[in-house]
């Protein structure tokens, strides 16, 4: 994703599309599981990894409370931008936007008592040098915790945009753009990225969230809020109403209806922890 996929969402209307259209309805309420599992206390100090617009970044910040710490990394400044334009309250952490890919993190070692990464892990071009650096910033003693889409499952709304798009002649913003295997990683494949960087106690679970958006017309504006948006957006207004009908059949409703929609979204989330003493990188 830090090349191809991430590189999409530096035109300035993808953000506001993700914001509007899958913020509230898929990516925070994914964000409040990770920001739990993670068990952040007050005082804390968190890093999050490819933090988009800052779902994660934002519960950890309320979670740590006024005195921690909360950095919020990506390689995309106009998601950062569009992150730090929203509100934060006062009783929060304070959060820092920091502009760097995942796989050189512009922190130092031994630096954070929680990394996470809310769905950014199976997009970075280098899974193993994102994983090795999250672990490197990570404090000894410290947590480690990813989600990711979850091979084996349906893929839901990212799934049913790869079918339709190339029906409808898009072409593909970065290579793979419509291969939905690229999207997912297995349990297995989770746990063996962790355990290769030096994290211990590592588990994989696998949970399922249910996604919402209240009419077909929002749910198909999710088109918006991705690297596919500004393509579909070029198209002739009829073209990009068919592009829309056929996404909103595949997610059983009709464009034109007013009824809500409703997508099974399912991550596999691996935590591991780096322990007191292990500050040396694993062996190559």
């Amino acid at each position: 994703m830090e090349s191809g996929r991430s590189g999409s969402f530096t035109v300035v209307s993808v953000p506001d599309g993700y914001q509007r259209f899958m913020l509230r309805q898929l990516f925070e309420p994914w964000a409040a599981d990770l920001v739990s599992r993670a068990g952040i206390t007050p005082g804390q100090h968190v890093l999050d990894v490819a933090s988009g617009p800052g779902p994660v970044a934002r519960l950890a910040a309320a979670a740590a409370g006024p005195g921690g710490r909360v950095v919020a990394s990506d390689i995309s400044a106009a998601m950062l931008a569009a992150a730090a334009a929203r509100p934060a309250d006062q009783g929060w952490a304070p959060i820092e936007y920091l502009e760097c890919p995942a796989a050189a993190i512009a922190a130092d070692d031994d630096s954070f008592d929680v990394v996470l990464c809310q769905q950014g892990l199976q997009f970075f071009p280098d899974r193993a040098a994102a994983v090795a650096e999250m672990r490197r910033v990570a404090k000894p003693g410290g947590l480690v915790v990813a989600a990711t889409w979850a091979a084996g499952y349906p893929l839901g709304l990212f799934g049913a945009m790869n079918e339709t798009l190339p029906e409808a002649g898009v072409a593909e913003p970065f290579p793979r753009a419509f291969d939905s295997a690229s999207y997912q990683i297995g349990d297995g494949e989770l746990a063996g990225l962790f355990g290769a960087a030096g994290l211990r106690d590592v588990a994989v679970e696998t949970a399922e969230l249910v996604a919402a958006w209240p009419t077909a017309e929002d749910a198909t504006a999710t088109l918006l809020g991705t690297p596919f948006g500004p393509l579909v957006a070029a198209l002739p207004d009829d073209e990009q109403w068919q592009v829309r009908e056929r996404l909103a059949a595949r997610l059983g409703a009709s464009a034109s209806g007013g009824d809500g929609v409703t997508v099974r979204t399912v991550s596999n989330v691996a935590r591991g922890v780096k322990l007191a003493g292990d500050s040396a990188l694993p062996p190559a």
